[in-house]
């Protein structure tokens, strides 16, 4: 007999919820990858990034740890950063209309008296701020003026932004900014994608402020595990690996 899900299971874990999130948008259960990558989001240090290849879902996934938060504290205030500010405001219409849609998020759904829009809502249960449950923010705007207890960086960094060195530190000065607004014991998530070798990632991850975990689309060779990928592999990849080296140049996520 299957044991019923109970709420404290769902608010407990955010791989639970993260596989209802997945069924109600009727998609194949979470992979190994996905679940992995999840776990890092929950249970990672308060500064960490990901580096995953493009299709791994990195976005659909900190989307629904953004609503796991929500729902564990309605008092959260979440601002989504992208290099865009469609790109932005695409997170956080997503993140609710899946409030409007998943009944076990119907506690979330804004108040007649809250705000609600795509790119700045409340959250059923929050209480009076200036500062939204949700907001979204391209990351030439201004930033600045609110406060968030998690701060989402979504593909910050694209060839437009990223191409000169000049263009590089005004964008890191940018991310820095996000130090200012960050309430006592907030966290930081930054995803995104390498954009050339003098990314402004690699610049955050010798800083040492952060903590990252890369997810590449194949298993590497053995010998790029601590040169190319600095020891920052996902542990079930470099597990893997280390287990059967023949893996190397394979798909980590075949399913």
């Amino acid at each position: 007999m299957k044991k019923r899900m109970t709420e404290g299971d769902v608010l407990g874990s955010f791989p639970v919820f993260l596989l209802l999130v997945w069924k109600h948008l009727r998609l194949p259960k979470p992979t190994k990858v996905q679940y992995s990558l999840a776990r890092f989001l929950a249970d990672g240090p308060r500064r960490r990034g990901i580096q995953g290849y493009r299709g791994v879902g990195k976005s659909w996934i900190t989307a629904a740890y953004a609503l796991w938060r929500l729902l564990k504290n309605p008092d959260e205030h979440i601002l989504v950063v992208s290099a865009s500010k469609q790109r932005a405001d695409d997170f956080s219409s997503f993140c609710l209309r899946l409030i409007h849609e998943m009944p076990l998020l119907e506690s979330l759904k804004p108040g007649p008296t809250q705000r609600s829009s795509l790119v700045a809502f409340d959250v059923g249960g929050a209480t009076v701020s200036q500062s939204p449950s949700l907001t979204s923010k391209g990351i030439s705007s201004q930033i600045t003026g609110n406060r968030a207890t998690l701060i989402i960086f979504d593909d910050v960094e694209v060839p437009n932004n990223s191409a000169t060195y000049e263009a590089r530190q005004k964008l890191t000065a940018r991310v820095a900014e996000s130090e200012a607004i960050l309430t006592p014991g907030g966290d930081i998530v930054i995803l995104g994608t390498f954009q050339s070798s003098e990314s402004i990632y690699l610049g955050l991850i010798e800083g040492g402020a952060y903590e990252f975990r890369f997810y590449p689309v194949r298993y590497p060779a053995a010998e790029d595990v601590y040169t190319v990928y600095r020891g920052l592999l996902d542990p079930d990849i470099t597990e893997a690996l280390r287990a059967r080296p023949e893996l190397a140049g394979k798909p980590t996520d075949p399913t």
